[in-house]
């Protein structure tokens, strides 16, 4: 199970990152996709996909990266023609923020198994 879930959380990457950076900016006009709702969801998925892959990661940390990943897009998209946004990265923010709550309630707020150590040996 852990396998499928690294692959689907490089998938999630991957798919996000070609999609954002690459030359389809008016996809989301085209399809009728809430450009914020989408910027929304993905980096929600995104903080999910983090924790999957760096599960020694902070949750608070993997948050921060998260966002810098998401300025870093904007800028990208600003580079490459696209519309860099910030109402995009609030979008982010707030994805990453409801994911992050989401997966501390779902946690009880306890700190991660993976950073816990034994005092046993």
């Amino acid at each position: 199970m852990t396998r499928f879930l690294r692959l689907t959380a490089v998938a999630i990457l991957l798919l996000s990152l070609i999609a954002m950076i690459g030359p389809f900016g008016g996809v989301e006009a085209a399809s009728g996709i809430w450009d914020k709702g989408a910027h929304f969801v993905v980096f929600g998925l995104i903080l999910w996909s983090f924790g999957i892959l760096f599960p020694r990661l902070s949750r608070l940390m993997a948050a921060v990266l998260a966002v810098g990943l998401g300025g870093a897009v904007e800028v990208v998209q600003g580079l490459v023609g696209r519309d860099a946004s910030w109402g995009d990265l609030l979008a982010d923010a707030l994805g990453i923020a409801v994911a992050l709550l989401l997966w501390a309630t779902w946690r009880r707020f306890q700190p991660r198994t993976a950073l816990q150590t034994s005092n046993t040996r």
